[in-house]
């Protein structure tokens, strides 16, 4: 009996963890076959597209996982309502972002496919809500599978015939799929029926009242967003093609790594949000010195792929400024869930904008200079300073804990 228990336990985490990290790894795997098959200018060409895609994406996401999960934890009754409002709402937004398309300057077709890629992207990224509040995440898992099954098999059908347009229409193909697939197990909760005697149609669903109710979850996710892709963005703008794709294949096996601590501590969320803060302390110091165990097999590991399989080589100074890349994170998260549990979300808020900030500066006076090197500097030190700011924090809200004990 406590077997099975702990298995239905168990069960959720795993899957869950699987399915986060397989879109990364997706995109891994499919940069690594484009790069072998094609050429790394293929994919820095094809990156430039993708990452004004996901920031479309995001935007046009607007908070609404955190959002809809407090929704539907408050009025579970209208979950269908809160789910198709949030949606439709947002897509309002859309034509924004094929606007922007075409003032980049992007040919006719390559926007139309950005923008249904973008569109698949809204669509499936919407049940990522559902997914958690059923947890759905099996289902979720199984459809991801298969969309990493066809991707991979249509990218290695071309070869040597892959464009820009080609990766565009797959990705496009692939997400309106997911999205349609997430539909379909979801379809009795995404189908209830407007409120009897209410406005009928669009009207009842589009409130824009939700970008003010949802605006500090977007926020929040939109400025670590930036500050994470802010050295790519520099990258794709001041380097050539061949550049764009090599630093983003590394980025992406350093946000791999990043992920990580998230994972590690995920399982223990809803606890952390109980304990004290001298017990997070503990919990981010003992994760760190996890981190520093970890990073250097991890990024021996990283160099290898890099030079193995994608048959490029980094020099050494760039591993190590992408293992102090990494670890931060190990510690910060802890204390940012203690942040969070004091009402203190605005501070992360203002720690990622300021961050973005002073790493954007930081690649423009680097990047013309160093090149390569300086994208990973900048991040580095960025990322070492919001340490430096969450350790004080930490120490200030375990000092107030411990003159909280000692008072009489």
């Amino acid at each position: 009996m406590n077997l099975a228990k702990a298995r239905r336990r168990l069960l959720p985490i795993v899957s869950n963890s699987l399915n986060s990290l397989l879109l990364p790894l997706v995109n891994i795997a499919v940069s690594l076959l484009v790069v072998r098959l094609a050429s790394v200018e293929l994919w820095g060409a094809f990156v430039s597209v993708m990452i004004v895609v996901q920031l479309g994406a995001h935007v046009i996401g607007w908070g609404n996982q955190e959002y809809l999960l407090r929704q539907f934890s408050r009025a579970p009754a209208r979950l269908g309502q809160a789910w198709q409002s949030s949606l439709l709402t947002r897509l309002l937004l859309l034509p924004l972002f094929t606007a922007v398309a075409f003032i980049l300057g992007w040919p006719a077709q390559q926007a139309v496919l950005a923008t249904a890629w973008t569109v698949g992207l809204v669509m499936a990224q919407s049940f990522n809500a559902l997914v958690v509040y059923r947890r759905a995440f099996l289902a979720a898992l199984a459809v991801e599978l298969a969309s990493t099954v066809v991707t991979l098999a249509v990218v290695l059908a071309q070869g040597p015939a892959l464009s820009v347009d080609s990766l565009l229409l797959l990705f496009a193909v692939t997400s309106l799929a997911r999205a349609l697939a997430l539909g379909l197990i979801f379809r009795q909760d995404i189908s209830q029926a407007p409120e009897p005697g209410g406005a009928s149609g669009l009207r009842q669903r589009i409130d824009l009242r939700y970008f003010g109710l949802a605006l500090p979850f977007f926020l929040l996710g939109l400025s670590g967003l930036l500050q994470s892709r802010i050295d790519l963005y520099s990258v794709s703008f001041f380097l050539s093609e061949q550049e764009v794709g090599q630093y983003q294949v590394f980025l992406s096996l350093l946000l791999y790594l990043q992920a990580t601590a998230n994972f590690i501590l995920q399982p223990y969320v809803k606890s952390i949000y109980r304990l004290d803060e001298t017990i997070i302390w503990k919990i981010a110091l003992r994760l760190f010195g996890l981190g520093w165990l970890l990073i250097v097999p991890a990024m021996l590991a990283v160099a290898w792929v890099l030079a193995t399989l994608y048959g490029f080589s980094p020099p050494p100074s760039f591993i190590v400024l992408g293992g102090l890349y990494v670890l931060p994170i190990f510690f910060d998260l802890p204390i940012i869930y203690a942040l969070y549990k004091a009402d203190r979300t605005t501070t992360v808020i203002v720690v990622n904008l300021t961050g973005f900030t002073v790493n954007l500066l930081l690649n423009i006076w680097l990047l013309p200079r160093v090149g390569l090197v300086g994208a990973i500097l900048a991040s580095t030190l960025v990322h070492w300073g919001a340490f430096a700011f969450y350790l004080s924090q930490g120490l200030r809200m375990c000092s107030s804990r411990w003159r909280l004990e000692q008072a009489p």
